[in-house]
């Protein structure tokens, strides 16, 4: 039950209920009046930079707001953390010493009264006003005035972004600027936040105590979030993992109380997962067990029921138990949101979800949840949705493919070590997809597995703050925060350069050089009490994992030719001559000096992050749950070549009955991409070798690749080929298309074509919307190359369009195509 000791005040009230209260008419009118805005007063009150070492910090006591506490002991101790100071919190200034001052507009510490330039921004809940008074005679203050209780905590979050510290020197300053007003803000958009789900999946979160978590979301509250979305129990006696300190029902527990001591609002994501369709009457218990979870919590603001993805039901069952749901929900917070999300839905179900709400229009809904697996686009789903219902953003921040905004154009190579929840600084590419749809909605709580995406929560929450901020001065924010004002420059560059890394094919990038060597100057720098610093560690450790991975691709790379030459010249030699000096070639593990040098150190930053912030990077040495949960320490020795499949290829080359046959076997290897004269070869899914595939859109509009193509990466079996193991794929009903101009007129074409993919499509083809190359048809396990005629009438025009339709599946995936000219 609700915490009568922490019950808001009214204001607080309408605070907490104005999320709940707001339609899309309410977003667009706060778009248009909560543009942040900043002052300053006139060039005759310069000053430099200001000592606040000696500062206290000041509050209203007993009468502050318990926000207004908590942000005043986080300044006290992020200062004592960084430059090894302990400044007093006090209920009035000391006389002689600086002032830190935090106060609201109604609420003002006994004794003082705001500067007039120093009240928040008018009507602003969560905006905030920092204000120098440094001309009088008594000592500088800075004041910190809010809105609203919470609101003090993003103004500490500003000041500690702006602040110089110094831990040997034992300083901590305001960087030279003007007296005055310094900032006055508010946010654009009222939902800021990202989702800490304890539970055995994540890579990091499931490690922490109650300390741990509250420090790292004291961190995300710098930047501007303001909510938190937990992912509980249902089984209050569900024993923890050998990794968790405490039991999922007893930390959700924790944790809703220690967010309602900073004000912050408590989401919980709460999947239907004890839904089972043969025995419907389970409902009844299912509505106990979630009534029992919301009265263990101290405070719950929204309620988010996925309709699947997990936890799928058809809309037809999950609309009324919902409606339910939320009934049993409002016993204990009785102000308490509901939201849905369609994730899952097919489109028919899609359309069955469309059509309940505009029909019925429930008052018991609060609002609608994009995320990823929604068969259609954000601006789609918001026209559809009634204006009533306000839409918020669930996005996948923390995966790199298999997921909602997959890295565009990954080298395999990539993609195939670092996996799906690598250490993923993206900060340009998250600034770009937060505001390519942020209009459609009222903000975002993100979708996240652990810290790898810690430099994308601080990107989101600061553009949801100000969608105009530029990347970089988030980033030297970051920096100042988390490595030290010394290498705020230095660590925003770096982290930049570390998305720059995978852009482009890996072989011949002169990025990951360069970058490695920002962070090893960084590193070497910062010494041993820098690097015990997690926030560190993943950087230098993404850094050198990226140029191993490179010098591995270029010596596994040359392996694999010189192989290839040899197999080229089985005619010459015999056959088992032949596969013997290429099976030596191949087997010989490819190292040298400085591999094995990055792989010890590489080895020894997966132990320090598992030590310093529970990081689980190897599923053997720190408990991963599986493979694609961040165990990249576990992918640094595989094949980066067609080792495995050359060498079963071979073998299976000398069962051929003849000798003449064997040599024919051997001798395709070497020739598997080759079209012949006049033929073309696409290897789809990696981006450098699929010059005919149509992408549509684009990343740059489209980067959750609804209505475009993408590159997919993923087999079903190790010693497949690379290139089967990455495909050309498209989502949903959104047909996978290829080009081919300039065809001979008067040539006969065949299609050559290997089929893949996590999807395991039906799938049917068509040629320039004419002719059926095949009909409904699934690729082989394993895969195998099909080919297909092509009737010379349809490509006389000298012109091929391929268009494949998917007809079960998630979508369309292709591994190669070859269009061969038949002699």
């Amino acid at each position: 039950m609700a915490n009568p000791e922490t019950k808001p005040d009214q204001k607080e009230l309408t605070r907490r209920d104005f999320i709940r209260q707001l339609g899309v008419a309410g977003a667009a009118g706060l778009t248009a009046a909560a543009e942040p805005t900043s002052s300053a007063s006139s060039k005759s009150n310069l000053y430099k930079s200001l000592d606040i070492s000696q500062s206290v910090i000041v509050t209203a006591g007993a009468g502050a707001h318990r926000a207004e506490r908590q942000a005043a002991r986080m300044l006290r101790d992020y200062i004592r953390r960084d430059a090894g100071i302990e400044l007093p919190i006090l209920e009035a200034p000391a006389t002689g010493r600086p002032s830190i001052i935090i106060a609201r507009h109604n609420h003002v510490p006994a004794g003082l009264s705001i500067p007039l330039k120093a009240h928040a921004p008018a009507g602003a809940i969560e905006g905030y006003t920092i204000y120098l008074e440094a001309e009088t005679d008594l000592p500088p203050r800075i004041w910190l005035v809010g809105g609203s209780g919470r609101a003090a905590l993003f103004a500490v979050g500003r000041l500690l972004r702006w602040l110089e510290n110094d831990q040997n020197g034992g300083a901590v300053a305001l960087p030279s600027g003007r007296t005055g007003q310094l900032i006055s803000t508010q946010p654009r958009f009222p939902l800021r936040g990202h989702q800490l789900g304890y539970r055995r999946t994540p890579n990091t979160y499931d490690a922490w105590n109650v300390d741990q978590f509250e420090q790292y979301i004291r961190d995300l509250v710098v930047f501007g979030a303001n909510s938190v979305e937990l992912i509980p129990t249902l089984d209050p006696v569900e024993p923890p993992s050998e990794i968790m300190p405490l039991s999922r029902w007893e930390m959700n527990r924790r944790l809703s109380t220690l967010l309602d001591s900073y004000d912050l609002d408590v989401w919980a994501w709460l999947p239907n997962e004890d839904w089972n369709s043969a025995h419907p009457e389970n409902i009844e218990t299912m509505l106990l067990k979630r009534d029992r979870l919301f009265q263990s919590m101290t405070r719950l603001d929204h309620l988010f029921i996925p309709g699947g993805d997990p936890g799928d039901m058809l809309p037809e069952t999950l609309m009324p138990f919902l409606e339910k749901t939320a009934s049993v929900l409002r016993r204990s917070h009785p102000n308490a949101g509901l939201w849905v999300s369609p994730q899952g839905f097919n489109r028919e179900q899609l359309s069955v979800f469309i059509q309940y709400l505009q029909e019925k229009q429930p008052d018991w809904l609060t609002g609608v949840v994009y995320g990823p697996w929604v068969h259609d686009t954000l601006a789609n789903i918001r026209k559809e949705v009634p204006a009533r219902y306000p839409i918020r953003r669930y996005p996948d921040i923390t995966h790199c493919v298999d997921c909602q905004y997959p890295v565009n154009k990954w080298d395999t190579a990539f993609a195939f070590t670092l996996g799906r929840e690598p250490i993923n600084p993206r900060p340009i590419a998250e600034a770009h997809i937060h505001n390519l749809f942020m209009d459609s909605a009222i903000g975002t709580l993100s979708y996240s597995e652990g810290v790898n995406d810690d430099v994308n929560k601080a990107i989101w929450s600061e553009r949801l703050w100000d969608p105009e901020r530029p990347v970089r001065d988030i980033l030297v924010e970051y920096g100042r925060v988390f490595f030290g004002h010394h290498f705020a420059e230095l660590a925003a560059d770096g982290l930049l350069a570390l998305e720059q890394n995978w852009n482009g094919p890996l072989l011949g990038n002169p990025h990951p050089r360069q970058t490695l060597a920002r962070w090893r100057r960084i590193w070497n720098e910062a010494g041993l009490a820098g690097q015990s610093n997690w926030r560190l560690q993943q950087p230098y450790f993404r850094a050198l994992y990226d140029v191993y991975v490179q010098e591995r691709l270029k010596g596994e790379t040359v392996q694999e030719q010189e192989a290839l030459r040899v197999l080229s010249n089985a005619r010459h030699n015999w056959p088992k001559n032949t596969v013997q000096r290429a099976r030596t070639i191949l087997e010989k593990r490819y190292s040298t000096p400085e591999i094995q040098m990055m792989r010890k150190e590489i080895l020894e930053l997966g132990k320090a992050l598992w030590e310093s912030i529970g990081m689980q990077m190897s599923v053997p040495l720190y408990h991963a749950v599986g493979e694609g949960r961040g165990a990249v320490l576990d992918f640094l020795d595989i094949p980066l070549n067609n080792r495995i499949w050359l060498l079963d290829s071979m073998e299976a080359a000398l069962h051929q009955s003849s000798e003449a046959k064997q040599v024919i076997e051997l001798e395709k290897l070497p020739r598997w991409t080759d079209p012949g004269p006049g033929g073309y070869y696409d290897n789809l899914g990696s981006a450098a070798q699929e010059p005919h595939l149509v992408r549509g859109e684009g990343w740059e509009l489209d980067p959750g690749f609804v209505r475009s193509a993408l590159d997919e990466f993923g087999g079903d079996a190790p010693g497949y080929r690379y290139s089967w193991d990455c495909q050309a794929s498209t989502l949903y009903d959104t047909p996978l298309e290829m080009r081919y101009t300039g065809l001979e007129s008067t040539a006969r074409y065949r299609l050559r074509v290997v089929y893949n993919g996590r999807f395991h499509a039906l799938m049917r083809l068509h040629a320039n919307n004419s002719y059926e190359v095949h009909g409904p048809l699934r690729g082989t396990v394993p895969p195998s190359q099909m080919e297909f005629p092509i009737p010379p009438e349809i490509t006389r025009g000298g012109l091929l369009n391929l268009k494949w339709e998917k007809l079960e599946g998630r979508g369309c995936q292709v591994a190669e195509v070859w269009l061969v000219r038949e002699s």
